[in-house]
């Protein structure tokens, strides 16, 4: 049964960052988080100036996200993308707008997720009315973390019907694991060459603790354990890494999924970066990441071909870059490098990353990066250990 109003109530006022929450102890095959949210997940982690300088050549001002290098495009995970750099920035009136132009444009659907691909200057924009899992789970994570920073029930009512819809339609139980569809329709048995397709960049660690604070209907704990498992499970190749793409049979260990190039690269990259990004992840699963960009690397992720063991290319834009930072920051405690820690924007999706990873770094792992304003760390370099109290006017409507 789901929790009644007031029992939400007193459960999102009772979110704090003491450890003794999920106190299970980490074993070689699972994993358990230690807090639901930190009060870090909602300090304010992106500068002024490097809002400004990424809202500037990425936000439209109605609020759409643009992938300026994909013909104009904007994707529901761009979206969802907006919001949280939004509410890091401490930039409420950005947030509202990206998020109203979200709901109002990009919902060509009535199952609670939101289409995931528009253009303005097409017909009809909504150019398909699938959804794409990661934007829907990145959206309602930012709603929900914006109604903690911004104390307002509405982000949070907001986001109840996409956490409920990412529950009932994107989750399920095979092999095992805690499955993250890709999407609603398209990555099943009998839909996709490689049946049981995981994209494991979808795996967004923090909001999946986000949604458990607010949702029990859903195995939202055993989703993150999964993502982790899969993550660890798949390592492939003489580099060790994750592939983009795997496919989940019964009886067989995850492998690269038919009907996608075998491939670590441009969405692998970002496996590193959604542990950190508020998912109380152990150093453990950071390490490979680790191995092959920075300790047996040039601090660069690759694009890098498992099939063939051949390294395609290596990803310099300064974002790939901080994510190998963050990675050795989070294996290791090893420092981001200086060049990476200021932002220039470059293309969209090297840039968001990059912004997404100084924000990382600056919340959970403040002895990694220069915080962007003095309460982003408590005073032993890791996240400040305070209580977010919701006022009893924190209640859905």
């Amino acid at each position: 049964m789901a929790r009644t109003t007031s029992s939400l109530v007193r459960l999102v006022a009772s979110i704090a960052v003491a450890a003794t929450v999920f106190a299970a102890e980490a074993t070689p095959a699972r994993a358990a988080p230690q807090a639901l949210i930190t009060a870090s997940a909602v300090s304010t982690t992106v500068t002024s100036a490097e809002w400004a300088a990424y809202r500037a050549r990425f936000v439209h001002g109605d609020g759409r996200v643009v992938d300026v290098e994909k013909g104009g495009h904007t994707h529901s995970e761009g979206q969802g993308y907006g919001m949280l750099l939004a509410m890091r920035a401490d930039d409420r009136e950005t947030f509202d707008r990206i998020a109203d132009f979200t709901f109002r444009r990009m919902r060509g659907r009535t199952d609670g997720l939101v289409s995931w691909l528009y253009h303005p200057q097409m017909s009809p924009r909504i150019l398909d009315t699938n959804n794409a899992s990661d934007g829907d789970i990145l959206i309602a994570y930012a709603l929900i973390l914006a109604g903690l920073k911004w104390d307002d029930a509405r982000y949070l009512a907001a986001a109840m019907p996409m956490v409920t819809a990412i529950g009932d339609r994107l989750l399920e139980r095979r092999g095992g694991y805690v499955r993250v569809k890709p999407a609603a329709f398209g990555f099943d048995p009998g839909q996709h060459p490689g049946g049981a397709v995981v994209n494991l960049s979808y795996y967004v660690y923090g909001a999946f603790l986000a949604f458990e604070a607010v949702d029990d209907r859903h195995p939202w704990r055993e989703a993150w354990q999964s993502g982790l498992m899969l993550t660890e499970a798949s390592l492939a190749g003489d580099e060790r890494l994750a592939p983009d793409w795997i496919a989940l049979e019964a009886g067989a260990a995850p492998r690269p999924a038919r009907g996608h190039a075998a491939r670590s690269s441009y969405d692998a990259v970002r496996v590193p970066l959604y542990m950190a990004l508020g998912g109380r992840v152990p150093a453990r699963y950071f390490a490979p990441f680790d191995r092959s960009w920075n300790l047996r690397g040039h601090g660069i992720p690759k694009d890098y071909d498992i099939a063939s063991g051949r390294v395609v290319a290596e990803m310099d834009e300064p974002g790939y870059r901080a994510i190998a930072g963050l990675a050795a920051c989070a294996a290791r405690g090893v420092p981001l490098p200086r060049a990476v820690q200021r932002f220039k924007p470059r293309t969209y999706y090297s840039s968001t990353l990059h912004l997404l990873a100084l924000s990382a770094a600056r919340a959970h792992y403040g002895g990694c990066a220069a915080p962007a304003v003095a309460s982003a760390a408590g005073p032993d370099g890791g996240p400040r250990q305070v209580a977010l109290a919701a006022p009893a006017r924190l209640r859905l409507r």
